[in-house]
């Protein structure tokens, strides 16, 4: 670590290094006097006791350093050991870091005070090497205060997981849970929610949309899903929630209705997962329960679905496959809008026609899309008929 030096000038600092760790406790507490002035160690978690054994262990570090000496394995992982505890204990790193590096001032100064004035112009060249051990001790309390940030934060995201997972499961009822869980993710369990979940093919593009909005912290993974749990509105806030966000919309991803609680969540992320195959690359963008009460029901029908589906639509098994596809291509464009003429424009097709295929499909079914009760009968019919392809 260091170069070489004369037998005469080694010897000095020998004894220089002897000196000070006779006289440990003293310079300790002159460096403890210099930690207590930074602000965030006045209000900290850090107990003087913690301080005063720190620093003596880490000065008695330093001076073995210096002077080249056997380093005992009560010291061996002390740098380490400091950047731990002081991350735990929430002092901030700039803090630390500033009160590690001012262990070379207090050291050099209380070494000065112990060379022989006749050795003094020498000695003052080993200030590189009291530097050096400085060094070598911050860049290892640095190291173990970020390796402790990392365990913390995974610890913190591992309890996060689970009690999502909990409430996920639950049915919103246990008050403790919410609570827990509220914590857990940073809300308050009173506040309205935006609850999304993006759709499998989109979850990166979903993600950078997430966090261009600045709200990455209600972003979770669950069972492969990437779930948004968006504080909507918090509670007392007096204003209605939004729902959404705008920036939602250009997003593959399934909107579900406003949870009005952190208790409503739970209902409204299992009606988010179960509508999100809707949202598909040929069909982008946001969906909601609009969009999807269709494949739901249609998946929910079972056998009963089936029975309808036939039903209703069995007897265009008569007609040609370009007849019957031409008629639902009709039906289908017609339900949506509830207009001929927006129908016709939509199929590129005159009204008339229009009409005479609706008329049609009546002819053949018994059910007229025009007829508000037939239309909702052919629409499930519809849904069940395209899950079944």
């Amino acid at each position: 670590m260091h170069a070489s030096r004369e037998p005469a000038s080694r010897s000095v600092v020998s004894d220089v290094v002897a000196d000070c760790l006779a006289d440990i406790d003293r310079i300790a507490r002159e460096y403890l006097l210099e930690v207590q002035k930074i602000d965030d160690y006045a209000g900290s978690a850090v107990v003087a006791q913690d301080l005063e054994e720190t620093a003596v262990a880490s000065m008695e570090l330093l001076l073995r350093l210096v002077g080249n000496l056997p380093i005992p394995d009560r010291l061996a992982g002390v740098s380490e050991a400091l950047g731990h505890r002081r991350a735990q204990q929430g002092l901030p790193l700039e803090s630390l870091l500033r009160a590690v590096r001012m262990d070379f001032r207090i050291l050099w100064t209380a070494m000065l005070e112990k060379v022989p004035a006749e050795f003094l112009p020498d000695f003052t060249q080993d200030a590189v090497r009291v530097w050096e051990a400085v060094e070598f001790h911050t860049i290892r309390v640095h190291a173990g205060y970020l390796n402790e940030l990392a365990t913390m934060a995974q610890e913190k995201e591992t309890q996060r997981a689970f009690l999502l997972s909990r409430l996920i499961n639950s049915e919103g009822k246990d008050p403790q849970l919410l609570g827990q869980a509220a914590r857990a993710l940073g809300v308050k369990p009173e506040s309205s929610f935006i609850v999304a979940v993006a759709a499998g093919h989109a979850q990166k593009a979903f993600r950078a949309g997430v966090l261009r909005a600045g709200v990455g912290q209600f972003l979770h993974e669950r069972d492969g899903a990437l779930i948004l749990i968006l504080e909507d509105v918090p509670a007392r806030a007096r204003r209605e929630p939004e729902g959404t966000r705008a920036w939602l919309a250009a997003l593959d991803c399934f909107v579900a209705p406003p949870a009005r609680s952190l208790a409503a969540v739970p209902p409204m992320l299992r009606i988010a997962l179960e509508s999100l195959p809707v949202v598909t690359p040929d069909r982008p963008g946001q969906r909601t329960v609009r969009d999807a009460w269709g494949y739901v029901a249609a998946t929910r029908l079972g056998e009963y679905g089936t029975v309808l589906a036939d039903t209703v639509l069995g007897p265009l098994a008569t007609i040609s496959a370009h007849e019957r596809d031409r008629l639902i291509d009709t039906v289908q464009a017609y339900l949506r809008s509830g207009s001929v003429s927006e129908t016709a424009a939509e199929l590129y097709c005159h009204r008339n026609t229009v009409l005479n295929r609706l008329a049609r499909f009546e002819q053949l079914t018994s059910f007229d899309p025009a007829n508000p009760q037939d239309a909702a009968t052919v629409i499930a019919a519809l849904h069940v008929h395209f899950l079944r392809r």
